[in-house]
């Protein structure tokens, strides 16, 4: 197998597993089964291997004692601290990508959180949540900027936030949500940009008080 073959089916494999995290299939603390893996993806150990080398480098995964490999387990002050950085950059990538967004693409945004109807079913929940990280992951990709997409990339905000799962009810942050696509849809950057980075601080106060109880 060529190189480029290589590192075509890790991107897969990394893709694969990072999506397991993201919806729950593997959950943090849980150690991730090589062998299952292989089965079920098709693979053999090398382009794994290779994946969840990439995943502990950006504090994913963790290896325990040589014990093998598990799905990071975030501590409620980490998990602060994570609100607090993702605030920051995906309020100022919220405000590029109005600068950037095509009329499609706000077409798109727009039928985000469309069919969310309460209360929701418990099918319905976990759409929410895949919803919640695409959009999320979606306004990234718009701002255009490589950099930030590196960093989301590098240090895998969207995919650490997803081990603690909705941090407020879908009740709670929908209208938010739905703000934030007003805000861009009237190309309003600043107050898209400040949209995003209150609707995430109010998250981080969330779980800051979850930590002082």
């Amino acid at each position: 197998m060529g190189l480029l073959e290589t590192r075509v089916l890790t991107d897969h494999v990394y893709d694969a597993i990072r999506s397991m995290i993201e919806d729950g299939v593997l959950t943090p603390g849980e150690k991730i089964n090589k062998k299952h893996l292989e089965e079920q993806l098709g693979v053999s150990q090398t382009p794994i291997n290779d994946a969840l080398i990439r995943l502990e480098g950006q504090r994913i995964l963790e290896q325990k004692n040589r014990r093998g490999f598990f799905v990071k387990e975030f501590s409620c002050r980490e998990l602060v601290d994570l609100f607090a950085a993702r605030a920051a950059v995906e309020g100022m990538a919220t405000r590029l990508a109005v600068e950037n967004v095509t009329e499609s693409e706000i077409a798109e945004l727009a039928q985000f959180f469309s069919d969310a109807t309460f209360p929701l079913s418990e099918e319905a929940y976990h759409a929410y949540e895949r919803t919640d990280r695409d959009f999320h992951t979606r306004l990234i990709e718009y701002s255009r900027n490589e950099l930030i997409q590196e960093m989301n990339e590098r240090f895998g905000y969207i995919v650490r936030a997803a081990t603690k799962g909705l941090v407020r009810p879908p009740e709670e942050t929908i209208h938010e949500h739905r703000a934030i696509i007003a805000a861009i849809h009237d190309r309003d950057a600043k107050r898209a940009g400040e949209l995003m980075t209150d609707h995430l601080m109010r998250s981080r106060a969330k779980l800051l008080q979850s930590c002082d109880e």
